[in-house]
């Protein structure tokens, strides 16, 4: 085994031990029937992940009616090693016909009052912890469920609260304890979608799980902005999600997840910059299949995964600075749905966070922050300390904003625009936000206090003293940063030197 590895790295088939962004890759339950079964199967996967750097597979063991047993879970995981891979182990938690209690709802997901799916999740975590040192728990511990037993059970609350106080109750019984109860050491993650401004209607509240587990992933996966299928997603979607999860969890996101469903190629590598920019450690790319098959992003991938690396290293553990946006945890949007997303592409360097940000020289208050009962108590201070501060039109409509507060006439989505399309978690048409001018976009940015004249398109990032662009445009730009004039070439990420 020793002997293998070493050539793997003299060969470069492996990334440098000291290289601090790693790359790893989720094999699906049917992905490895298919695929890790046979030693040619996994010759062939193994090189096809040495190719993209990865170091680590997640073996899942169950996902619906798919399933591997832990006695192929261990086989496989000395096999894996044997090739020079770390591995984890992880669950999808979906239904299938012998597995759990699918909901009633059109979103394919689970009923979680049922013993069928309680009983369920329990035997994988027991069986699974005698296999792993680290468990996952991948982005289906939601439901949107409205059985009569379901109903019955939420009493007097709402959905979203219901739905919060019945995950969050499940997890020390059906993940957290049976698993410690077999493995006492056992590391545990929760991994958490991308459809952030959604959480709490559907059972998320992560301010209340994440503390249960021993990190986070976060899903950066954001596809094709120009589709509906995964929702018209922006490309920022994916630093705003992970920013605001980690600090949500204190620092625990460990992970960014991107797949490449509906992604052309520079959509895969668009989702890679921006999860190292939001600051992971560690790429998670779902899931082996396509890394098998191949994909036309894996090219520019391996091309600018060394750039990547040196990208990681220089954002890790720097103050990120800008203009702050405040989400408290299980606060309704409105029609301020995925803002942060938007005001991102549109050049402003957002900084999500889930407390208030006294200390910030500006801060964007959407729908979100009145979720905030002492909110225009905090906005008063926060004014008196010197700070700009700018409330969303649909904001202001619900709290009576003090004396100073600009306006900001942004919108995004509404539930009739969801209703519309049948869509429940993702943005769910485009938006004209998108077309503005740069004269526009200028006018927006001064009012945040955002020195710079640029096309909208060209994401604005700032790391203790540095600053950045990347481009999501298809030509090169000129950008003036406080009157000083940048060149940001096409789809690439351009440092402004001091």
């Amino acid at each position: 085994m020793r002997f293998a590895v070493l050539l793997m790295l003299l060969c470069g088939m492996l990334p440098a031990a000291e290289a601090e962004l790693k790359v790893s890759v989720y094999a699906t339950a049917g992905g490895i029937e298919q695929l890790l079964s046979t030693a040619e199967g996994r010759a062939r996967a193994a090189a096809a992940m040495h190719r993209l750097g990865v170091t680590r597979v997640v073996l899942e063991g169950r996902r619906g009616d798919e399933y591997v047993a832990p006695e192929k879970l261990k086989a496989l995981r000395t096999q894996l090693g044997e090739l020079g891979f770390a591995t984890t182990g992880g669950i999808a938690t979906v239904p299938g016909k012998h597995f759990g209690t699918r909901q009633e709802h059109a979103l394919g997901w689970l009923n979680w009052e049922t013993k069928a799916t309680q009983d369920g999740i329990e035997n994988f975590f027991r069986e699974d912890a005698t296999v792993f040192d680290e468990l996952v728990l991948d982005d289906f511990f939601c439901t949107a469920d409205m059985s009569a037993q379901s109903d019955a059970a939420r009493g007097n609350r709402d959905w979203g609260q219901y739905r919060r106080d019945l995950l969050d109750g499940l997890l020390e019984k059906i993940v957290i304890r049976p698993a410690r109860e077999v493995k006492p050491g056992i590391r545990l993650v929760i991994k958490y979608p991308q459809w952030y401004d959604m959480f709490h209607r559907y059972g998320y509240d992560p301010a209340k799980s994440a503390p249960m587990f021993d990190a986070i992933w976060v899903g950066t996966e954001v596809r094709n902005p120009k589709t509906q299928r995964m929702g018209y997603l922006q490309p920022t979607e994916g630093y705003i999600n992970y920013r605001w999860l980690n600090d949500v969890a204190h620092g625990k996101a460990e992970a960014a997840w991107f797949d490449h469903i509906e992604c052309t190629a520079q959509n895969f590598l668009d989702q890679a910059w921006q999860s190292v920019l939001a600051g992971a450690p560690e790429l998670m790319l779902f899931n082996l299949i396509d890394v098998v098959e191949g994909h036309p992003g894996h090219t520019l991938f391996i091309r600018d995964l060394p750039a990547l690396r040196e990208t990681a290293k220089r954002v890790r553990g720097k103050a990120v600075k800008g203009v702050a946006y405040y989400k408290p945890p299980t606060s309704e949007a409105g029609d301020n749905r995925y803002l942060m997303d938007y005001l991102a592409m549109l050049g402003i360097p957002v900084v999500p966070t889930a407390e208030y940000p006294m200390e910030s020289e500006s801060v964007i208050l959407g729908v979100q922050a009145a979720h905030d009962p002492a909110l225009v108590e905090k906005v008063r201070a926060h004014l008196k300390r010197g700070a700009k501060v700018a409330m969303t039109a649909s904001l202001m409509e619900r709290i009576e904003a003090p004396a100073g507060v600009a306006r900001l006439d942004l919108h995004t989505f509404t539930d009739q625009d969801y209703l519309d399309v049948g869509e429940y978690l993702l943005p769910p048409k485009e938006l004209s936000m998108m077309k503005m001018t740069r004269a526009e976009a200028d006018a927006l940015r001064a009012k945040v206090g955002v020195d710079l004249s640029a096309p909208v398109g060209i994401a604005y990032y700032r790391f203790g003293d540095d600053e950045a662009f990347y481009s999501f445009l298809d030509a090169d730009a000129e950008v003036q940063l406080r009157g000083k004039t940048v060149r940001v070439p096409q789809h690439a990420l351009q440092w402004v030197k001091p």
